[in-house]
């Protein structure tokens, strides 16, 4: 059996606007809330640039396993490369925060001191772009180990061979 390798593509660290999230609360449907990209960095061997301010995440939140909090994530978002190629990046993934770390996670204050492997939160992004320097993109099945930081999110994505 083939086993799947992950080559390092990226660093994105992305900035949320002040207000995020804007919890919409628990409707009929479900738990929504909304974080609106203020901007961010791509820095990589083969991929650097922007994430451009207006994207954003429609996420919902629910209860998970022994009292944790279970985030399904959907973000959408523009990324401007360092030579302007334009790439439209869009993911969704999972971020399951134990109930023992939740207080510290929601903190900015302690978010950052929180051990990476005390939460689990993984994307799967797609990118689409018109761009032939980095159409390689549009081929690629990447995947993302993201980290909350005081003012957004990091994500080291990997491109899967």
């Amino acid at each position: 059996m083939d086993v799947l390798r992950g080559r390092p593509l990226c660093v994105v660290d992305i900035r949320l606007d002040d207000d995020a999230p804007l919890a919409l609360g628990k409707s009929p449907f479900r738990n929504r809330r909304v974080s609106y990209i203020a901007g961010g960095t791509v820095e990589g061997e083969r991929l650097r640039g922007e994430v451009l301010p207006g994207g954003g995440d429609w996420s919902e939140l629910g209860p998970g396993p022994d009292g944790a909090a279970l985030t399904l994530i959907d973000v959408r978002s523009i990324w401007k490369t360092h030579d302007g190629a334009l790439i439209y990046v869009t993911y969704s993934g999972r971020l399951v925060i134990p109930a023992a770390v939740l207080a510290a996670f929601r903190d900015p204050a302690q978010v950052e001191a929180l051990p990476e492997e005390s939460y689990y939160f993984r994307i799967q992004p797609t990118f689409e772009t018109a761009d032939e320097r980095y159409g390689w993109l549009n081929a690629l099945v990447a995947v993302g180990v993201g980290r909350r930081t005081a003012k957004g999110v990091r994500y080291r994505i990997f491109g899967l061979e």
